[in-house]
């Protein structure tokens, strides 16, 4: 399972077991209340659960767009996030639930506002601890209410994270496979080249986002060179590419692809280059360029190594 369909279903069990938590105390068949009589250690787990949701979409929303880096489709997760939000946070008023009232003379009904699930939760708590069963009640029926509609706000996000899963220029899980895997074989310079590219994209300098990229390859080629030949390197990528595929680390074909994004990369991000001629479409093909270039040449370096260590 990817890490936008594990961040998904994660969502999706923990809404499902808080509103299954709000409806065994709910009573529909009760006009004055709607709410059954509850524990202040219940009503205090209710508020903790509903807190901990919104840290975990806080923090799962931060973590796609910190990874994703694509402002063309995070700009509306983020829109779409910031209304989902509201209706746990906000204070004022969202809509409106309406409660009997049964007198003698009859029965009519009042219409009371409902504000985000959070503080109507809160209120709620502060209600029981001054003894007003009545408000108590009516505020944990609204974060009810409130909590309950979240769920279509949730398909419209988890579709949205869904969709910047499939789209984004390289594949969010598959890009933390690759920088982990680069770090830990001493790679972390490429690693460091990659995320500064990646930044570069957010902050809409797309010019030096192709420009990391091309500093990404060459010290990757630099760092097997020397590790393969003992020699140091001024860093000049056709000489350090053709030496080590003259000893045979990689092949000529390899090279020849290795050549074509390098070039277009130096052209893109070269200082000569005027900046405005980079556009977020040039600066996201070169990630998705890069990345599968250096996850190609990585696994092919490090299967020869491999290969090198069984026959000694």
């Amino acid at each position: 399972m990817s890490s936008i369909e594990s961040m998904v279903s994660e969502i999706e069990e923990d809404y499902h077991r808080i509103l299954k938590s709000f409806e065994s105390y709910v009573d529909p068949t009760e006009g004055y209340y709607r709410f059954k009589k509850i524990s202040e250690n219940e009503l205090l787990k209710l508020l903790r659960d509903v807190m901990n949701f919104q840290r975990k979409l806080e923090y799962f929303i931060e973590f796609t767009i910190r990874l994703s880096k694509n402002t063309e489709y995070t700009k509306r997760l983020r829109e779409i996030a910031d209304k989902l939000l509201n209706k746990l946070s906000n204070v004022k008023e969202i809509d409106t639930v309406g409660f009997w009232h049964y007198q003698s003379a009859g029965s009519y009904q009042d219409e009371f506002n409902i504000v985000g699930v959070i503080p109507e939760l809160k209120q709620s708590h502060k209600d029981f601890l001054h003894n007003n069963e009545t408000s108590s009640r009516r505020s944990c029926y609204c974060a009810y209410f409130g909590f309950k509609s979240l769920s279509s706000n949730l398909i419209e996000m988890e579709e949205e994270l869904r969709l910047i899963g499939a789209l984004t220029t390289y594949p969010i899980e598959k890009k933390t496979r690759l920088k982990h895997q680069l770090v830990i074989n001493d790679f972390e310079e490429v690693a460091v080249s990659l995320e500064e590219a990646e930044s570069n994209v957010e902050s809409e300098h797309f010019k030096d986002s192709v420009s990391r990229c091309r500093d990404a390859v060459e010290i990757l080629i630099a760092f097997v060179r020397e590790q393969e030949t003992g020699e140091k390197t001024e860093r000049h990528f056709a000489t350090d590419l053709a030496k080590i595929v003259k000893i045979g680390v990689f092949d000529e074909g390899t090279q020849k692809l290795a050549q074509g994004i390098y070039s277009f990369l130096s052209l893109k991000g070269s200082h000569k280059y005027d900046a405005k001629k980079v556009t977020v479409y040039d600066a996201e093909t070169a990630l998705k360029e890069t990345y599968s270039l250096i996850e190609m040449l990585l696994k092919k370096y490090l299967d020869l190594k491999k290969d090198k260590t069984r026959k000694e």
